[in-house]
């Protein structure tokens, strides 16, 4: 075999390795990359469902107490509307300069109306 011939096979196996090497030590170094930054990253569904979460949970006693609230008011209304109406007539009317005083209650005594 000419020695010209043994020169370029050696030569392209060396550079072959070569660039075979430096081309695993790139693909080395882009995956480390890639895998730092997607393991501290976040998709945005992600944040958004974990921002969702946080808003319920932080909601949430505060959705109860205004449920209960509005049924208080709805039980209040009906209430009102049972109440009989009181006559204009019958209101006691206070100036500015009378006073009020403090009157024990008046305890009823039970008669049978028959």
């Amino acid at each position: 075999m000419p020695e010209e011939i043994l020169a370029i096979i050696i030569i392209s196996i060396v550079s072959g390795s070569f660039l075979a090497f430096s081309s695993m030590i790139l693909n080395h170094r882009r995956k480390m990359k890639g895998s730092q930054t997607s393991d501290n990253s976040m998709t945005t569904s992600e944040l958004e469902s974990m921002m969702r979460k946080a808003v319920d949970d932080a909601t949430a006693p505060l959705r109860s107490t205004v449920e209960d609230l509005e049924l208080e008011v709805a039980r209040m209304q009906r209430a009102s509307r049972q109440l009989p109406e009181h006559d204009a007539s019958t209101r006691i009317s206070l100036d500015e300069q009378d006073e009020v005083l403090d009157v024990e209650p008046v305890r009823a005594s039970r008669r049978d109306r028959s």
